[in-house]
């Protein structure tokens, strides 16, 4: 039974986009509708209630930068504890 996605054989390139290519899109997702923000509020509301939806985009882009680092390194380190055990 095969679980999962072998990365040390054949070919990287395809593997490696199928992989990542849902978290890539969430993150395009998240800044197309930070831009979306940023263009009604433009249309419909003052300079002041720009800034604060440019200021507030960038802060959430940051939470979000911070968590998926954290998490990326925290799979290395999971990838590092369930390979140190014998396989059975």
């Amino acid at each position: 039974m095969k679980q999962g996605i072998d990365f040390t054989t054949g070919k990287i390139v395809a593997p490696l986009l199928k992989f990542a290519g849902p978290v890539l899109l969430a993150l395009f997702l998240q800044a197309m509708y930070g831009a979306v923000d940023l263009l009604v509020v433009g249309k419909f509301s003052s300079s002041a209630d720009v800034s604060a939806v440019s200021t507030g985009s960038q802060i959430m882009m940051t939470i979000t930068n911070l968590i998926s680092s954290l998490c990326m390194g925290m799979t290395v380190l999971l990838g590092h504890r369930l390979g140190e055990k014998p396989s059975t």
